[in-house]
Formats: structure tokens, C-alpha cells, sequence
């Protein structure tokens, strides 16, 4: 009679950046027992990966978790994949770098576990494009895990999948196992007995040839999940089923991957397209063909045959999705060039390369169930390593400040970037003429990385379910998958704060309201804007100023636009100050009538919190600070002329594993400039920004 060979493989990963506390629950409810139990069943093999990142924190807070795998390691009991280092999306990086991050993990591995030499790549988030199976042979790999539904995409049907597949590019092969989705669905979601019932229907259907089955899924799933603590260790269902698989050892039998490629040969030869697990496919479309994505699947549940044909979208759409993921990653090829220029000086090269390696951490560049980009600690982790990275370079390349003009972002248009020793200020002129990003490096911070508010497909789900929504508790709910999850929030009247911005987050954008604007309306967003100075181009010239200022050059950025209806034209120059920068403002009223207007220059700012806020509509102001205790910085904002400021948080409402929350983004700033300018006449005003070191 045949036999399953199922192979069971957890992958474990927190990502850089994110907090303590986080890591130290994820080893207390989910690493630690896990191991705890697996070390009772002797008769158990498994397979393990863990991210550099994770490997790392384990070797300085519990250097006990590389010893009990060290005991499965030399009994042969677990089998270790590498992978990137620092757990990037690994086709979103260049080529250098895929090298550098599995060589950095494949070598821990060798040196943490003696003669252990990893066979295997754990791919992030399984995102697969075939030039990848070149990278990962030449990098001395053997075989990667994909998911059924990449065999899917290719025409495959996944009831027929059964051992590995090779692939290859270029004459390189790799070898592919593919994941069950219905084991990563059924494990640890469904009784003990439905998995057993299922390996007995494998062994009815392929009576003749053993069936080889993998779940390789999140370590995450077995404890730290919402409600699983309980589910599989209070609960025993991890024991429970340990204990089934050694009781029906004649059907079913637990291998490592390389004890497969030992026993049989490949299935057959494969191409697989570009894509990754489905729910990542979902997540990666944009907005609203997501939400009619997810309506299909709803309407054919039930139709298997349908499903099987149904795919999403690709990974790299994220890059358009979110704008501010693309700057992240263009920054963060920016640097990774910088940073090849510092071969000949190993020791900061290498320094240089970690901080690099750091910053292409993948949760911060993208948005599923989890919170990824949302989330603000982990997008300033990336932001901060890649700074550190570029600061490398310049203390060792820097000579002088200067402007550089080029296309960072890929969208087509020139960016101007000023760049010296202490900041780097990024200026769109195609969007506004606004900062997108203002780098300080003696915090390695970017203080303009916030995101903009946005609809997302579960906000809808929120709004029709608001009613019935309960506040989160680990312990109030059975346990189910976070796919499937009930409707939890961390406050009540989360929907209040669902409003949506008709603008990229970024500072000197460039408002005309109505002179009785209101702080609310403002806030919501419930608001017209009276000129097309927010997001439309700008021409520019750089303004040589040598002769005054420290060889400095400032940027003068005009438009020539609407107000009211009426022809205006606006100029900004802006200055780079040491750590700050001044702007100078004019606004020439080209019209026959008189134009009474609200003129207000937008300023953003990505404080560590929003704590220390001083919120409202604040009258007469010439001089706003702000002090972050955290950065251990304070913003001034000097104005020109006093004038009320409109000073509010801009918070997000996301989704996650524990339930639906508020997310502090960033602190808007808007100088409200009410002037009455006649015609032919212009209104002058300026701004000067700097941050103050406490």
C-alpha cells in the first residue's frame, strides 16, 4: 500500500524594526512551544527556516532556541532552509544583493550548525518570477517552496500535483516543491482527524505511488494568531496531531525536502509565471478591481473548477498602489548603487551592505491581512537602515553639497535632489512642486515618510458591519484563520475616521480655500480646493546664490495657474538651510479683479507619535514647534507674517490580525495666509524649516 510523505515546514519571521515586545511574544506563544512540544515526538521530522533578523534576536535573548534545534539537527530529525538574510522580496532587488542576502544567511547557518550545509531558499512571501531560478542555482541552492496556485497560473490542475518539479533559466535548474493550500487551510484551523481523513483519501486516489504532500506555512499560525494559544497548546491540538501522525505511521510518514530529491526523481519539467500565494495576488490588485476580485470569488465558493482558473494581480504592482512603497524602493536602488562605490574600503562597504540588506526587509513595501506599509515603525526602520547605508557613503565619497537631477522614482519625470552631509531634501516639480522626502542624518530619519489616506477594500466590510463589531479580545473568539476573520476593532466609531485624501502626503503642497474654511472641514477632507496648484506640474530653474550663501544654490519652482477662476501665478524658492530649509513665496494676482483668498502651504511631518501634538486652529501664530522625546529633535516653523495654523494628525483605519485600529501617520501643518491681493499686485510670504537637536 502507499503512503504519504508529508513534508511539515514553518517559516518564522519578524521583520525589521518592529517592536520588542512583538518578538518577545511571538517566542513565548509561538517558537519556544513549539519546539517544546516537537522535542516529546521523537518519531517527527520537520523542516524550519527562520529570517536572519529573527535568528539574530534569538541568539541575544534565548540562546536556548539554536540549541534545541542543534539536538533536531544532529539527529537528523530537521531539515533548515536559507534564505534573503533580511527577508526581502527577492525579485525586487537587484541582483548584487539576492547574492549578498542568501550567502550572508546561508553562512550563519553553516557556522551556527557546524557541518550543516542549507539546500533550500525560502522564498518571501513566495513571490516567484522565473529569472530566479538562475539566482538561486548560481547561489548554490537546490530547490525553493511555491504554492499550488503559481502551478495553477501555469495550467496546472493542483489535485494532480504530486513531488517536485524542475524548472529552469538560462540552463540553470532549480527544483520546486509545491504547498497545499488545503493542508494550509486545514493545519492548525480543522480537527486533528480531517487532516488524518485527508492523507487517507491521497492514499484511495494514488494507491500505486506514495503521495507527497507539503504544509509549509507561518510559525506565527501555531500560537501567536489570534485565539490559536489556545487552540494548539492549552488545547493540545499540536500534540494531538503529532501524536496521529506517529500513530498512523502506516500511511502517513514525515521526510525533510532533500530526503525527497534522494528518493525520487522530478515529476516533470515546469515554467512558472510570475505570482505568488493567492491571497497575496488579491491584496497586489489595485483598489477597486480588488474589491470586484473578491466579489467573483464570493459568487463562485463553491465552483472549485472556476476558482482554479481565477488569479489576481503581481507583486511589483504594490510600487503603483502605494506611491509610497516605489519611493521606498527607488531609494532604496539609489543607495544600493551608492553603496558599490565603497568596494575598495571593506570594512565600510560591509557596514554600508548590512544597512542596505536591513532596508529591503519586505513588510514595510506592501499591504495584506497584516498591517505592512500602514504601519509606520516599520516603514522608518526601512527608511533609517537605508540612511545609514547612504551615510556610509557619504563620510567616506562626500565632497560638497549639490543639487542632483534626476529620475529617482521611475515615473517619467526629473526629481531634484539636494544632497549634502547632515540632510537630503527630495522635491517633485511634477507633483506640486513639493518635498516627498527630507532625510536627516544624524537621526538616519526621514521626516516626511508619511502615508496618505486611502480606501481600502475592507473598509467597506467595516462600514456595513459596524454595528455588530466587537472589541478586540485574544480570548473572546474560537479560533479560525485570520482569512476568515470576525469583525473586531480596537475602539468604537472607527468609522468616523474613514475619509480619504485627493492628494499625495508631502509638504509645500499648495492650497487655495475659501477665507471661512473650517478646521473640520479641513481635517475630513469636506473642503473645495479653489486653485490647481496641489498636484500639477511646476516649471523650475536652480537659482545660483554662491556668492551669499556657503556655495549654495536655491531652487525656484513657478506655475502658472487657476484661482477662483481667475489666472494666478505663484513662485516658491526654496533654500536648504543647514538641516532645514526656507522657502519665499509669491503670489501675483494676473486678473483685472481684485482676488480675496486663503492661501495655505501644507506641511507635513513623520513624528514618532502623535504625543505632544498641539492640535486645533491656532490663532496668530509666527513661530510653531514641535518637540519629539523619542527623536530627541524639535521642528520650528518660522512664518513670514503671523497667521492661524491648522494643526491636525493624519490617521489611517487599517485591518490586521487583532482587528480594525487607528493608525497615526503623520502631523499636517498648514499656515492659513488670508489675503486680498489686487490686480496686477503680488502677495510675498515665506517659511523657514529646521530641526533643532535636544
Amino acid at each position: 500500500m502507499s503512503k504519504v510523505k508529508f513534508i511539515f515546514c514553518t517559516h518564522n519571521h519578524q521583520p525589521i524594526g518592529n517592536f520588542g515586545w512583538v518578538f518577545e511574544k511571538a517566542y513565548q506563544s509561538a517558537y519556544k512551544p513549539f519546539l517544546d512540544v516537537l522535542s516529546k515526538h521523537t518519531g517527527i521530522k520537520w523542516n524550519l527556516h527562520l529570517s536572519g533578523i529573527l535568528w539574530e534576536y534569538l541568539e541575544r535573548e534565548h540562546k536556548d532556541y539554536a540549541q534545541i534545534v542543534q539536538g533536531f539537527v544532529d539527529k537528523e530529525k530537521v531539515e533548515i532552509l536559507s534564505g534573503g538574510y533580511f527577508e526581502p522580496i527577492m525579485s525586487s532587488v537587484p541582483d548584487k544583493d539576492k547574492f549578498g542576502q542568501i550567502e550572508k544567511l546561508t553562512k550563519y547557518l553553516k557556522n551556527k550548525f557546524g557541518k550543516f550545509q542549507a539546500n533550500g531558499i525560502w522564498l518571501a512571501e513566495r513571490v516567484w518570477e522565473p529569472s530566479m531560478a538562475k539566482i538561486f542555482a548560481q547561489a548554490g541552492m537546490k530547490y525553493t517552496v511555491l504554492d499550488d496556485c503559481h502551478f495553477a497560473n501555469a495550467g496546472f490542475d493542483v489535485d494532480k500535483l504530486n513531488g517536485y518539479y524542475t524548472t529552469e533559466e538560462d540552463g540553470y535548474k532549480l527544483e520546486v516543491f509545491p504547498i497545499s493550500q488545503k493542508m494550509r487551510y486545514l493545519i492548525p484551523f480543522s480537527n486533528v482527524e480531517d487532516t488524518i481523513e485527508y492523507f487517507r483519501y491521497l492514499i484511495q486516489k494514488n494507491p500505486l505511488e506514495d503521495s507527497i504532500v507539503i504544509m509549509a506555512d507561518d510559525g506565527e499560525k501555531f500560537g501567536m494568531w489570534p485565539s490559536t494559544y489556545k487552540h494548539v497548546y492549552e488545547n493540545k491540538w499540536l500534540h494531538n496531531f503529532l501524536s496521529a501522525l506517529e500513530n498512523n505511521s502506516d500511511i502517513v510518514e514525515t521526510v525533510t525536502f532533500s530526503e525527497i530529491l534522494k528518493l525520487r526523481e522530478s515529476s516533470r519539467r515546469v515554467y512558472l509565471p510570475c505570482s505568488s500565494y493567492f491571497e497575496m495576488s488579491q491584496w497586489a490588485l489595485p483598489f477597486e478591481l480588488q474589491e470586484n476580485f473578491e466579489n467573483v470569488l464570493n459568487r463562485n465558493t463553491c465552483d472549485i473548477e472556476t476558482r482554479k482558473f481565477l488569479r489576481g494581480g503581481f507583486w511589483r504592482n504594490f510600487l503603483v498602489k502605494y506611491e509610497e512603497s516605489n519611493n521606498m524602493h527607488k531609494k532604496m536602488l539609489y543607495i544600493s548603487d551608492k553603496v558599490e562605490c565603497l568596494k575598495d574600503d571593506k570594512k565600510a562597504f560591509k557596514k554600508a551592505k548590512d544597512f542596505l540588506y536591513a532596508g529591503q526587509c519586505n513588510c514595510a513595501y506592501w499591504h495584506g491581512v497584516f498591517g505592512g506599509i500602514y504601519l509606520p515603525h516599520l516603514r522608518n526602520a526601512v527608511y533609517s537602515n537605508i540612511i545609514k547605508a547612504e551615510n556610509c557613503c557619504n563620510k567616506s565619497m562626500f565632497k560638497k553639497a549639490f543639487w542632483n537631477i534626476f529620475d529617482i522614482n521611475c515615473d517619467g519625470q526629473d526629481e531634484y535632489l539636494y544632497e549634502d552631509k547632515t540632510q537630503n531634501i527630495y522635491i517633485s516639480a511634477y507633483y506640486g512642486g513639493s518635498i516627498f522626502e527630507w532625510d536627516i542624518f544624524k537621526i538616519s530619519y526621514n521626516l516626511l515618510d508619511v502615508l496618505t489616506r486611502r480606501y481600502e477594500p475592507y473598509h467597506k466590510t467595516l462600514k456595513e458591519s459596524i454595528d455588530k463589531a466587537v472589541i478586540a479580545d485574544d480570548n473572546s473568539l474560537e479560533v479560525q484563520s485570520i482569512h476568515n476573520g470576525s469583525i473586531k476593532v480596537k475602539e468604537l466609531g472607527l468609522d468616523k475616521y474613514l475619509v480619504y485624501d485627493n492628494y499625495k502626503r508631502a509638504s509645500l503642497i499648495d492650497h487655495f480655500f475659501s477665507c471661512d474654511i473650517e478646521y473640520d472641514s479641513c481635517v475630513f477632507g469636506n473642503y473645495e480646493e479653489k486653485g490647481d496648484f496641489v498636484s500639477d506640474k511646476y516649471e523650475v530653474k536652480l537659482v545660483d546664490v554662491r556668492k551669499f550663501l556657503k556655495k549654495q544654490a536655491k531652487l525656484s519652482l513657478c506655475r502658472y495657474g487657476s484661482v477662483c477662476g481667475q489666472n494666478v501665478k505663484l513662485v516658491k524658492e526654496i533654500l536648504p538651510l543647514t538641516n532645514g530649509y526656507h522657502v519665499d513665496y509669491s503670489i501675483k494676482n494676473n486678473c483685472s479683479d481684485n482676488l480675496e483668498i486663503c492661501f495655505s502651504p501644507e506641511q507635513m511631518f513623520a513624528f514618532s507619535s502623535k504625543t505632544g501634538d498641539d492640535v486645533g486652529n491656532l490663532k496668530n501664530v509666527e513661530i510653531w514647534k514641535r518637540y519629539d522625546a523619542y527623536l530627541k529633535i524639535e521642528i520650528e516653523l518660522k512664518l513670514s507674517e503671523k497667521c492661524d495654523l491648522f494643526v491636525y494628525p493624519v490617521e489611517t483605519v487599517i485591518n490586521s490580525d487583532n482587528g480594525y485600529e487607528r493608525t497615526y501617520q503623520g502631523t499636517a501643518v498648514l499656515p492659513l495666509l488670508k489675503c486680498n491681493i489686487e490686480s496686477g499686485k503680488e502677495k510675498k510670504f515665506s517659511m523657514e524649516t529646521v530641526v533643532n537637536f535636544k
